[in-house]
């Protein structure tokens, strides 16, 4: 009897929470987040927004497109690309597109005999709208039509995610005087209604066997986190604590320093585990153009990451 891939993430769902419906959701994507340990909820002032908190991207209202890949041990890949549009000086619309996958999966029967190669694959397409009730609270959401393929049996889903997001500047919340030159916090709750139906009787019908079905529920998702800018925008601080459902809750800090106009380090702890980075900036006639790097070290029985983004403002 052939045995497919499908069952294996079965047994990994059991052992740790990357096993749960939608763990690629749960990997950090933009560049800057991981930089920062992946306390972003509190930041998401870029492209990335949609991915972390809808909310954040109205309050630069300019038009942003970004770009990220992720390199990853065991012929894995992540990445995503997005695109914030301004609406009337008070809103945004976004665009994103989450992909991951696995390549060179080779079926074996019980004997370890190669048969197939198996597909592995899974992609998020994302539609967001937010908007600035005040000058201080923006509210943003975000619809996601998710689908996956797995060893050629398929399952799609429906999800939703809300966050809120607050803004306190010099002279808008805070004093004129504030040795802080901006203080914010961010609220998300996501994956709401999102869930895998796999049915595997037509896999199984060409080998003989019976299959069945199975419904895998996405975790939800409620964090919040707060981030402080000071020493005249050149330091950034940000602290996040999130909680999936059936999971542990994780904490997340990070740094951002600007060394010029053009360069910037970023430090943080994801959970344990310590995350580096930095960023290129440069001017570009009319666009800004931004290149990140981020450098997440290993993880029990994984070697370390390293992703690539770029975002480009104009």
């Amino acid at each position: 009897m052939l045995i497919p891939a499908c069952f294996v993430s079965q047994v990994i769902a059991e052992t740790g929470d990357g096993g749960y419906a939608g763990s690629f959701l749960q990997v950090g994507l933009s560049a800057r987040a991981v930089g920062m340990g992946q306390a972003y909820y509190g930041v998401s002032d870029d492209a990335s927004a949609i991915f972390y908190n809808p909310a954040g991207s109205v309050f630069e209202l300019k038009k942003r497109v970004g770009f990220s890949y992720r390199v990853m041990d065991m012929d894995r890949k992540l990445g995503y690309a997005s695109i914030d549009i301004p609406a009337r000086g008070e809103a945004t619309i976004s665009f994103g597109w989450i992909f991951r996958g696995v390549g060179s999966i080779v079926e074996r029967n019980e004997l370890g005999d190669p048969g197939d190669n198996l597909d592995d694959s899974e992609n998020a397409l994302m539609i967001g709208f937010s908007r600035r009730f005040s000058r201080y609270v923006a509210v943003g959401g975000t619809g996601k039509y998710m689908f996956a393929n797995l060893a050629g049996v398929k399952s799609n889903t429906v999800s939703f995610d809300v966050g809120t997001y607050v803004k306190l500047s010099k002279g808008e919340g805070l004093d004129e005087d504030s040795k802080l030159d901006f203080v914010r916090f961010g609220l998300v709750v996501a994956n709401l209604g999102a869930r895998y139906i796999w049915t595997t009787g037509d896999y199984w019908a060409t080998r003989g066997e019976l299959g069945d079905s199975r419904t895998d529920d996405f975790p939800i998702l409620i964090g919040g986190g707060v981030s402080v800018m000071g020493l005249n925008k050149k330091l950034l601080v940000a602290v996040d604590a999130r909680k999936y459902q059936w999971q542990s809750i994780s904490l997340h800090a990070g740094t951002e320093y600007a060394l010029s106009d053009i360069f910037k380090l970023r430090t943080g702890l994801d959970g344990f585990h310590p995350t580096f980075g930095g960023a290129v900036t440069k001017r570009l006639d009319s666009y800004d153009l931004q290149l990140n790097y981020a450098f997440s070290a290993s993880k029990a029985g994984e070697r370390s990451d390293h992703i690539f983004s770029v975002g480009i403002t104009f």
